[in-house]
């Protein structure tokens, strides 16, 4: 409990304020819990990874707990804990841009006091993946934004998409930084889609973080010319997955010229280690008691980069470059991709593996981001609300909570050893807040938290 209350003033010591200029349409004379208080529910329940707005107040309503609660959120003389219901009174109420912003702060804040700084590419650039999540769906016409499906069956359903952006690192580090949502105009006559989003997200993240390096990894949905003629006047860079079947006729023309004018442009990379292969017991040694023999072996696995810098686009519109990775271990490939690089990354042999290590980074959204908040306890793809409203608010608050919790997770003032899984961390934390009264020094001690816990 302790650890968790130490980071978040750590890094966000001007958290409590934010909260407060959220606003707040409850009649004011007559409610309860301050909208600190409320928010404050709704993340620990996201953070001790409850799973579902129903069980969010059982676990904290005791007295330790209201305490606790009262410390954390400022409201003195606290009597209780707020109802998932109250919570979601007043996010119905809420305003969805506030509560982004809100977001956004916490993550410039990370930025402003470097602690991000060891995860930029090329000590420039937050690498920076952007990938669309199914979120809610329902059999019905939940609302006039929802995108209508047709399943193979031909059952029509009506779905919530949202297109989410995650600052990443390849040692397992994934902070929802910004989100748009897919979803239909009122008297539309073509639905929303994952592309069409991009470009909205694209300049979300430019209003949010204006002067920020980016390099956003990306997928062969976006390996088109309006998306490099967006990105350019957004001043990103870029890393693409080039795929024959998004883009045949660039695809083709791109590694042709590759093949012709880049074969000596490769590097290859050899890592050997020694395992242990453990045979199974037979009948006649478990009878015996007898172990089994187990053989040692080696196992080598082969890296090969290749690039090529400049090449002439099939229609003339711009230059490319390209770089590949196939790995291959124990005789078994592991991974092929084909990337196109933006300009002013500096695809060359010095950078190629730094670089092709961000493309694969591209992953950590769906691993440790999505799939995390799918089965981690955070409930993505759970109804916490059926109001078009309050449903994109809670998204935010789980992606808060997941934002704080990798913090403490990644943090040094957590011994990770002690932890089997990073669901222990949570019970623990719940356990902590649901039994030890908070005690937090007058005075902020002046301390140093570093992430140095891989996770991944």
């Amino acid at each position: 409990m302790e650890i968790v209350a130490t980071t978040v003033d750590h890094y966000f010591p001007t958290l409590p304020a934010w909260l407060a200029d959220l606003s707040d349409s409850r009649d004011q004379d007559r409610i309860v819990y301050s909208r600190e208080t409320v928010v404050w529910a709704g993340l620990v329940g996201m953070m001790s990874k409850v799973g579902s707005r129903a069980r969010m107040r059982v676990p904290i309503a005791t007295a330790v707990g209201i305490k606790n609660l009262g410390i954390l959120s400022g409201q003195e003389n606290l009597e209780g804990v707020p109802h998932g219901d109250t919570l979601e009174y007043f996010l119905r109420r809420g305003n969805l841009r506030e509560f982004e912003e809100l977001q956004a702060k916490m993550v410039g804040r990370l930025l402003r006091t470097r602690v991000l700084e060891r995860y930029r590419l090329q000590g420039q650039y937050y690498t920076i993946a952007i990938d669309g999540v199914h979120v809610k769906t329902f059999e019905y016409a939940h609302c006039g934004e929802c995108v209508v499906c047709e399943r193979d069956d031909g059952q029509r359903q009506w779905r919530h998409y949202k297109l989410q952006a995650s600052l990443v690192s390849k040692d397992g580090l994934s902070l929802p930084i910004a989100q748009e949502w897919i979803e239909n105009e009122k008297g539309y006559e073509k639905q929303d889609c994952e592309l069409k989003a991009f470009y909205r997200l694209v300049k979300k993240l430019r209003d949010f973080y204006p002067r920020l390096r980016i390099c956003l990894l990306l997928d062969g949905l976006y390996a088109v010319e309006p998306v490099f003629e967006a990105l350019r006047q957004a001043r990103i860079k870029w890393i693409v997955v080039l795929k024959k079947g998004r883009s045949p006729q660039r695809y083709d023309w791109v590694m042709g010229w590759k093949e012709r004018y880049g074969k000596h442009n490769v590097l290859t990379t050899k890592r050997a280690r020694v395992i242990e292969e453990r045979n199974p017991r037979s009948h006649a040694e478990r009878l015996t008691r007898k172990k089994a023999e187990h053989k040692k072996r080696e196992v080598v696995t082969v890296t090969t980069h290749t690039w090529m810098s400049d090449i002439e686009d099939v229609q003339d519109r711009r230059r490319y470059n390209v770089m590949t990775c196939k790995e291959v271990c124990d005789g078994k490939t592991k991974c092929d991709y084909v990337w196109l690089v933006s300009e002013g990354l500096g695809l060359n042999a010095a950078t190629v593996r730094e670089l092709a290590a961000a493309g694969r980074s591209r992953w950590v959204i769906e691993n440790q981001g999505f799939n995390t908040q799918k089965n981690g306890g955070y409930g993505l793809g759970h109804c916490y609300s059926r109001d078009e409203v309050a449903m994109k608010l809670w998204d935010v608050l789980m992606n808060i909570a997941h934002l704080i919790n990798q913090l403490v997770e990644k943090g040094s003032l957590i011994v990770r050893k002690e932890y089997r899984r990073l669901k222990d961390i949570a019970c623990a934390f719940l356990k902590d807040f649901r039994e030890h009264i908070l005690e937090k020094p007058p005075n902020r001690p002046r301390i140093q938290i570093r992430l140095c816990q891989n996770t991944s």
